[in-house]
């Protein structure tokens, strides 16, 4: 009788690599906090809930010298953020420079995806992002304008670029995704009939006409751009 031969086992390995978002958020005066707030009850704890690691660089931390390590380090693929914004500049703790178009290495942002909550930012930066190997770049190129009293409303629509990322959408798919959010809330403001509401529904709208993405053009990068 012939002896049975014995298949050999074989042991399957999954490899799982974590993802990381460094978040460059300021918050030290009224207009970044009420964004700051608002990103950290309705943005990281989603993408934390999806399986992102959220490296956070906020408040004091949100400071050039405490950054780019987090920028420059294996497995991060996505930068985002609320600070303040020149059209060449996007800043932190009281102003500090985070990037400014070349005093910043490549390293920090080629194979990234970047959105920032802050004026200006997509006139020169988010371009010269693109430049030094970014895969696309979410930004406004003027001011971002909101409502103290309606913020939660405006920062949803811009919120809605994080959130879309981290469901695993490409760029182009973002984009379309966070129109549809804008829409709805100017449609909901000009609907309640007050005068206040329909300005502010007017400054929404130029917020969205200014949204500067792979959609509107390939200096913002590639539309098929997704993170992971």
């Amino acid at each position: 009788m012939a002896l049975a031969r014995r298949k050999p086992r074989v042991r399957t390995l999954t490899l799982s690599a974590t993802i990381d978002v460094v978040a460059i958020d300021s918050n030290y005066e009224e207009v970044t906090r009420q964004g700051f707030d608002y990103r950290e009850k309705n943005v990281y704890p989603y993408l934390e809930s999806k399986g992102f690691t959220v490296v956070r660089r906020q408040g004091k931390m949100a400071r050039r010298v405490y950054t780019t390590e987090a920028c420059t380090k294996p497995g991060t693929d996505y930068i985002t953020g609320i600070g303040h914004g020149l059209d060449d500049a996007y800043t932190g703790d009281w102003g500090d420079i985070i990037f400014k178009v070349g005093s910043y290495d490549a390293a920090e942002v080629a194979g990234k995806v970047i959105h920032f909550v802050s004026c200006q930012t997509a006139a020169k930066l988010g371009p010269d992002f693109i430049k030094k190997g970014c895969l696309a770049f979410f930004g406004y190129d003027i001011n971002f304008s909101f409502s103290k009293e309606l913020a939660d409303l405006f920062f949803e629509c811009d919120s809605e670029i994080d959130r879309a990322f981290a469901d695993g959408l490409s760029a182009g798919d973002v984009h379309d995704r966070v129109m549809k959010v804008f829409e709805r809330n100017i449609t909901a403001l000009k609907a309640t009939g007050k005068s206040g509401d329909s300005y502010w529904a007017a400054v929404l709208a130029t917020n969205m006409d200014h949204l500067r993405s792979p959609s509107i053009d390939t200096m913002f990068g590639s539309k098929s751009a997704r993170l992971g």
